[in-house]
């Protein structure tokens, strides 16, 4: 009997997680460091499946959620990119998310003068 119920418990926990699949970083070995002023940002998408088998959608790809966290953040460069992909499991139903996280190197607010 006790083995039941620890089998019902661990098997609850496991349906009621988060599991972390991958973590990777992309720098680029010349990369000019970001200029000062600039700041963390984080652009995340997720999916849905049922069961862990079936895929009704998926989350947006590592390039699609760079762009963007570009044009939200009106940022002239994204330096140190890192993505995440994990899901979230309850019970049936399960989210995968992908995450990235980048810092953003502000567009220049320079505004040109003339002089008449």
């Amino acid at each position: 009997m006790i083995r039941w119920v620890a089998l019902f418990c661990l098997s609850g926990w496991l349906w009621a997680c988060t599991v972390n699949h991958s973590k990777q970083a992309l720098r680029i070995e010349w990369e000019e460091p970001p200029a000062p002023g600039a700041t963390f940002v984080s652009e995340e998408d997720s999916g849905l499946a049922l069961l862990g088998l079936i895929n009704l959608s998926e989350p947006d790809h590592y390039a699609v959620l760079l762009a963007r966290a570009q044009r939200r953040y009106d940022c002239e460069r994204l330096h140190s990119a890192q993505l995440d992909f994990y899901t979230d499991h309850w019970i049936i139903i399960a989210f995968p998310i992908a995450r990235i996280t980048a810092i953003c190197e502000p567009r220049s607010k320079l505004v040109a003068t003339s002089t008449t």
